[in-house]
């Protein structure tokens, strides 16, 4: 009976951790590139590529409270309200070092008519 009482959140917590995990600092005594506490890795846009996918889960979870919320405590930006489902690229097949379809050799066409004639 009390498992029915409790709370559940939507939003899953490696999701919460990661957010808090992930932050930028800057190499060189404070004046080189942004990199990630965490991870080391260099800090885009939307930040490292664990914080975008943890940003992107929390936005499709979160209710409309909780995205407030991280925005008002600065969890996520306002840039990373415009991040989109990404798309798949789809793996484009090489085409296979065969032949092309040519017309034939005249030269070899003559020859074989050469041959042909010498008979």
């Amino acid at each position: 009976m009390a498992l029915l009482s409790l709370v559940r959140d939507p939003v899953p917590a490696r999701t919460k951790i990661a957010l808090h995990l992930h932050e930028p600092y800057r190499t060189w005594l404070g004046f080189g590139r942004l990199r990630c506490t965490w991870c080391g890795e260099r800090w885009g846009t939307h930040g490292c590529t664990a914080r975008e996918s943890a940003v992107r889960l929390f936005l499709y979870t979160a209710t409309k409270a909780q995205r407030a919320a991280a925005l008002e405590s600065g969890d996520i930006s306002p840039a990373d309200l415009r991040l989109r489902r990404s798309t798949p690229t789809r793996h484009r097949r090489r085409t296979r070092p065969s032949p092309s379809p040519t017309a034939p050799n005249p030269l070899a066409a003559l020859v074989l008519e050469l041959q042909g004639a010498a008979r």
